[in-house]
């Protein structure tokens, strides 16, 4: 069995060099270096027995991303999550760590996500995805003394020690509404889901925000902010849409919100953009959106996930991150917003 001794030799280095390279400390070996004993490495077959390191180490080199929801809700975001994961992926890869996935059947179960992970120690640090307003886990984490990252800039309770990566949300939106705006349309609705949700809540004070600089009033009627997935968020769109007096413009905050606001439309036998301008979220890569060159928000869930999970194994590691990270949010001026007027 090829070991970690063998290794050292064929490379002409040292057990500490190789022991670096395994353990992804790429500051403290030179690339040339590192490229050479990872051939090696390869070459020989050699593979570390993952449980032995850890109890030497006491790390697992393990990263949890959970999900505070069902898998069918997760599986479904057919738009932001194989970005977001891909990025994870990447980072997990560049710096020799795994990543463990888990959500759960139950809505927000703490207990299974995070109490009995922790209690197993089965990862180093953890990332924290749909995060709500004094979102209760992150005193279970804390209390842990285990490092993670919110994919969110957190709101209420005790959050000024909670490291965060996110686009900015509000200025983003801000910007998105004042386009509308500029295009001549004043009745525009708000889709969304929780407010209790940050981002929700987030996207909708920049909403706010166009609408006074613009003197135009906030109006409630033009709000449908509520948890819905699927047959039921389409008819719950159908519903709100139906009721409203006037509308010109929607402004959809999530990529498949912005895929149910199109099916509604189309079963209303309202037009984009003819009918109504439709200002949506771009998670994707490419210039169409089916079969729409889409104007929207366009995030980055791949980049998002690289630098959420480059965060936490700087943390992991002690060494410096950022407490917050801002990351920039583009508007793209596609072919579903007319002007009016």
């Amino acid at each position: 069995m090829v070991t970690i001794a063998e290794i050292a030799r064929l490379a002409g280095v040292s057990k500490t060099t190789v022991s670096n390279v395994l353990n992804g400390k790429t500051n403290q070996v030179s690339e040339e270096t590192r490229k050479k004993v990872l051939k090696i490495i390869e070459e020989s077959g050699y593979f570390p027995h993952q449980a032995a390191r850890a109890l030497k180490s006491k790390r697992t080199r393990t990263i949890g991303l959970l999900f505070p929801h069902m898998p069918l809700r997760l599986l479904s975001n057919s738009f932001f999550f194989p970005g977001f994961l891909t990025g994870v992926a990447e980072a997990c890869e560049e710096f020799s760590y795994q990543l463990l996935v888990t959500t759960s059947f139950k809505n927000c179960d703490t207990d299974f996500h995070y109490e009995r992970l922790l209690k197993t120690r089965s990862v180093d640090g953890l990332i924290v995805s749909d995060i709500f307003h004094h979102d209760s886990r992150f005193a279970v984490l804390k209390k842990a003394s285990i490092p993670f990252v919110s994919i969110g800039k957190p709101e209420g309770g005790e959050i000024e020690e909670i490291y965060w990566v996110d686009h900015n949300q509000e200025k983003i939106a801000e910007r998105a509404v004042d386009y509308l705006i500029g295009l001549g349309h004043r009745d525009i609705a708000f889709i969304g889901l929780s407010l209790k949700r940050v981002y929700t809540a987030q996207r909708l004070r920049g909403y706010q925000r166009a609408l006074r600089k613009a003197g135009l009033p906030f109006r409630e009627e033009l709000i449908l902010c509520e948890e819905m997935w699927h047959e039921e968020a389409e008819r719950k769109i159908k519903a709100f849409l139906r009721k409203l007096s006037s509308f010109t413009a929607i402004f959809s905050i999530g990529g498949n919100l912005t895929l149910d606001c199109l099916r509604v439309l189309e079963g209303l036998g309202l037009s984009v953009p003819g009918d109504v301008s439709l200002l949506g979220n771009i998670e994707v890569e490419g210039k169409r959106f089916l079969g729409i060159n889409l104007s929207g928000v366009r995030t980055y869930p791949r980049k998002l996930g690289y630098e959420t999970a480059k965060n936490l194994i700087n943390l992991i590691e002690d060494k410096p991150a950022p407490k917050s990270l801002v990351l920039e949010a583009d508007l793209v001026e596609g072919e579903s917003c007319r002007r009016i007027g």
